[in-house]
């Protein structure tokens, strides 16, 4: 990475695997029943993840918006580039 580049927004690893998935997963299934266009349906926890995240974090407030308290973690919510983009220069 060059030295001018920002790096980007960290990630957990949970939602990398659920976030990524989701296309493949979305289709009509072509094969077993919840896969999608996979062999299998992937054993995924969809629910909502445990803790919650710090008030620092630019999606904190989120979770009223979908029907929980503040700090909540929200998976479905996905922010544009440009809201990754204010959040990281925001902090930097």
């Amino acid at each position: 990475r060059r030295a001018h580049e920002h790096s980007p927004l960290p990630l957990g690893a949970g939602d990398g695997v659920r976030m990524n998935i989701r296309p493949f997963l979305s289709v009509p299934d072509v094969g077993k029943r919840g896969a999608g266009v996979l062999r299998d349906k992937p054993n995924i926890k969809w629910e909502k993840d445990r803790g919650a995240d710090v008030p620092s974090a630019p999606w904190y407030n989120l979770g009223p918006e979908y029907g929980g308290n503040k700090g909540d973690r929200i998976n479905d919510h996905h922010l544009s580039l440009e809201e990754k983009r204010l959040a990281r220069d925001k902090t930097s």
